[in-house]
């Protein structure tokens, strides 16, 4: 069937229950919250909710081995945009199920000569999240997602760092995470959410690694993560929300090579490894039960070295630094 066509079907599935209609009252079907900071982790029964959202990062700087923040020469520029299409269902009263597709654009501008840019699928998110136990001041829930390499993982060049014709959309890896999440709550007015999560990270043939002198490709095993993300949400009415954060990756050391007759010969990437700290603030305006609006913003606060994979535009593995701007339109009944 393969990656596209699966995702595809599991968003099939995902709105199976839909046939009602848009903003079809279903039998039961849960009661909607409208305050967002008294709301759980999952959708209530029976809901349906499409977002699409973007993001768009412009930088001009890059993290060295030891961290610090260099500007790159005079008329560089590195852009990275994200289009999400995404869709999460209340499966029960405790589950909810989601799936994301995002489309990628990838565009350098050097500091001389044309600009390259490479827009395609970029590798697609599917999972749940179960809230087994809710109270009137606090919830917890555990999420598993998904990571699917349905991206653009083989350049059209050499992938080279002087050499590169197009950037890569997808990781060529499956990334599989499990997260727990926390939430206390002043009904009505606020709430602070935590989570903390760890991402394995599985090995994979790509080609952006070849194999010795260039024939065949290698294998990638990039390093695992820890994530953790905090978040305070307040309400200053029904309708609105504002929500400050900052989220900490913690990614270990990558490795390339060969795997011949089952064997994998592999050799650490330098500087693959570090921690990356993001500062986030972000508005939400319900309109209605039915009707959300969201704007937010990133900003890259601390890292490692965003050299190893920045040829490729691989942002999972090396992201670089900048003010990433984001926006997201719901819809859900």
């Amino acid at each position: 069937m393969g990656t596209f066509g699966a995702v595809s079907l599991a968003m099939g599935m995902l709105t199976g229950q839909a046939q009602a209609g848009p903003f079809t009252p279903k039998s039961s079907q849960g009661d909607w919250n409208a305050i967002r900071s008294d709301r759980g982790f999952v959708l209530p029964k029976g809901w349906l909710q499409v977002g699409f959202g973007i993001d768009h990062k412009s930088s001009t700087a890059y993290r060295g081995a030891d961290g610090g923040l260099r500007q790159q020469p005079k008329g560089m520029l590195w852009q990275h945009s994200k289009l999400w299409l995404e869709v999460e269902q209340g499966f029960s009263r405790r589950v909810t199920l989601y799936g994301r597709v995002p489309v990628v654009r990838s565009s350098l501008q050097p500091a001389s000569g044309n600009e390259v840019t490479t827009v395609a699928m970029g590798d697609a998110h599917a999972g749940l999240r179960v809230q087994p136990v809710t109270a009137d001041w606090w919830d917890t829930a555990v999420s598993l997602d998904l990571k699917v390499p349905s991206g653009v993982e083989w350049p059209a060049g050499t992938g080279g760092p002087s050499n590169t014709e197009s950037f890569l959309t997808g990781t060529g890896i499956t990334n599989l995470g499990l997260h727990v999440h926390g939430a206390v709550r002043l009904s009505g007015l606020m709430k602070a959410v935590s989570s903390v999560g760890y991402v394995r990270k599985f090995p994979g043939i790509v080609g952006y690694v070849t194999a010795t002198e260039g024939f065949g490709n290698g294998v990638i095993d990039p390093g695992d993560e820890w994530v953790s993300e905090t978040a305070l949400v307040v309400n200053p009415t029904s309708y609105a929300a504002i929500s400050f954060g900052a989220r900490v990756r913690a990614v270990g050391l990558s490795e390339i090579g060969t795997n011949t007759d089952g064997v994998r010969r592999l050799s650490p990437v330098q500087h693959s490894s570090g921690t990356w700290v993001d500062g986030r603030a972000q508005i939400a305006l319900d309109a209605t039960e039915h009707w959300s609006i969201e704007a937010g913003a990133t900003i890259d606060r601390a890292g490692g070295d965003t050299r190893p994979f920045a040829h490729l535009g691989l942002e999972e593995l090396s992201p670089q630094p900048g003010v990433q701007w984001s926006g997201r339109l719901v819809m859900r009944w």
